[in-house]
């Protein structure tokens, strides 16, 4: 029977106007890092110690409010920045930016009389339009433009965007990248024969290189590769008592539950089994490709729903194995091992050439092109390094910002960057935008300005022509494209969609059902 649990429930203005109130609260927060002369947010861990961080996303996942009306917001931003991580690799900022000024000037309209769907329809209508004018507005990436994109996103570090650009191009096409951290202070490149797979570790137990940081595997680890979820200890035990009695590491692929990963935990912990669990990227068919595509370079066969729910006696159609395995945290680096059949990775890699090849759809083209790309074997990695945990972790967030931005360019190209983009589609479509979405699109370049201290008020200040903007490094006026200040097209839409999304869901909302705290009342 269904425990009774008191909730409070709250209605009207009231519930808007404390959803708002969180909204602002964690937007000035994260929003206070926006652009080049954004500021440092100093943040205090669990254990009492403090790390500075310029990283939007990192400032957001520390936020929980007191009062669970506001808390609420804060997780329905939460949620939309991750959204754009997911999809874009960047852009928490300008999304929690851009929903702020949505949710702000579609409550005024409400105040105005405004009906609620109406307003919404309206915004979507404006967003819809504004998505098709970044597309057709955007430029492909050059050399020179990954180096801009670099540097655009690691918030003017010259340093980060030299090393992030030279590991892209010297990657290629079919190339990866990658980061780990350097057990130095020194930050540099290294390239490799392997294969990349962007997710980490699924706990920071598993790790047992502390110097780095990494679960590092280097003699000829077994690999588990499974597209299903691990859900009871009985399904992976075949595996570890395989390793355990042929004394080998072991490096599990998969999804699992909490109580079959900490049995995993306790027996790394107590020296039973040198082991690590790394969560695939993706979902549905996208997994298992990758899956598929990884089983090739580890010479084994992945495990699906139709391999099973028992392994026993059959662990070892199952284990594949590599020459090294290195797990960070947020990559993973398979070195094949040197006696490996390259032939059948050569075979797959020439097959997706052919689909690319016939393909007329550009998606799938892209996705048959990452494919490439994570077979092909060579991977530029960055080894980041810093003379204390604070300044590496800052950097850290911003090598992995620059990459993931790139990344993202790579696939649908570039516009001028500082909210300049936006500025423009705001004049192009004055006439076709609603009043909420025309004023929302133009926070981005403001609130760069505003963080620089450049403009007290907007109205008195002239918006120059696009790609022209302002450097705020410099205070000057300048060609945005000429001056390497540019933005992931990819990034910019899809922190206008999601910004779109949850403050639609705000503008929505009449009622909130929340648990009932002491501190709420």
């Amino acid at each position: 029977m269904k425990k009774n649990i008191i909730r409070n429930i709250t209605s009207g203005k009231t519930a808007k106007a404390e959803l708002i109130k969180g909204v602002d609260i964690v937007a000035n927060t994260v929003s206070s890092t926006f652009g080049y002369r954004g500021r440092t947010v100093l943040i205090e861990d669990e254990y009492g110690k403090n790390f500075p961080t310029k990283d939007g996303y990192n400032v957001l996942q520390e936020i929980t409010l007191e009062n669970s009306l506001q808390n609420l917001a804060c997780e329905l931003l939460k949620e939309a920045s991750q959204k754009t991580v997911d999809f874009a690799g960047d852009g928490t900022t300008c999304t929690i930016v851009l929903s702020q000024a949505l949710i702000k000037y579609s409550n005024e309209m409400l105040k105005k009389g405004l009906s609620a769907i109406d307003i919404k329809q309206n915004i979507e209508k404006s967003r819809d339009l504004i998505l098709d004018f970044l597309t057709k507005l955007s430029t492909p990436i050059t050399d020179k433009l990954i180096h801009d994109v670099a540097m655009t996103s690691a918030n003017g570090d010259s340093m980060i965007a030299d090393i992030v650009a030279e590991a892209f191009i010297t990657a290629g096409e079919n190339g990866s990248v990658g980061h780990f951290r350097s057990n130095t202070d020194e930050t540099f490149l290294e390239t490799i024969e392997g294969t990349l797979l962007d997710s980490g570790y699924a706990d920071e137990g598993f790790i047992n290189a502390y110097s780095d940081r990494t679960a590092s595997f280097q003699n000829n680890p077994l690999v588990v590769l499974s597209h299903i979820n691990f859900k009871t200890v009985n399904q992976i035990l075949p595996f570890v008592e395989f390793a355990a009695e042929n004394n080998r590491e072991l490096v599990f692929v998969s999804d699992m539950e909490f109580q079959v990963k900490d049995v995993l935990l306790k027996n790394k912990k107590s020296g039973a089994l040198k082991v690590a669990v790394v969560t695939p990227i993706g979902y549905s068919q996208k997994r298992k490709d990758l899956l598929s595509d990884l089983a090739l370079v580890c010479g084994t066969e992945m495990i699906s729903t139709i391999s099973g729910d028992s392994f026993e006696g059959r662990a070892a159609e199952f284990l594949g194995t590599c020459k090294s395995v290195t797990i960070g945290s947020s990559d993973t680096i398979f070195i094949p091992s040197e006696d490996s059949d390259k032939s059948i990775v050569e075979s797959k890699i020439n097959e997706l050439k052919e689909i690319e090849l016939k393909s007329s759809n550009p998606l799938e083209k892209k996705y048959i092109k990452e494919r490439i790309s994570k077979l092909s074997g060579i991977v530029s990695i960055i080894k980041v390094g810093g003379i204390t945990e604070s300044e590496l972790k800052e950097r850290i967030d911003r090598v992995d910002d620059a990459v993931c931005a790139v990344r993202s360019a790579k696939e649908e190209g570039v516009v001028a960057g500082g909210g300049v983009a936006l500025m423009n589609a705001m004049f192009s479509l004055e006439k076709k935008l609603d009043d909420a979405t025309a004023n929302a699109i133009t926070s981005p370049f403001f609130k760069i300005l505003d963080n620089a201290s450049y403009i007290k008020e907007p109205k008195e200040f002239k918006v120059p022509d696009y790609p022209k903007g302002i450097d705020v490094k410099n205070f000057k006026e300048i060609d945005m494209f000429k001056a390497g200040i540019v933005d992931s097209t990819k990034v910019i839409k899809n922190a206008l969609i999601n910004a779109v999304s949850v403050a639609n869901t705000i503008l929505m909302t009449d009622n909130v059902i929340t648990f009932k705290r002491e501190r709420d009342e």
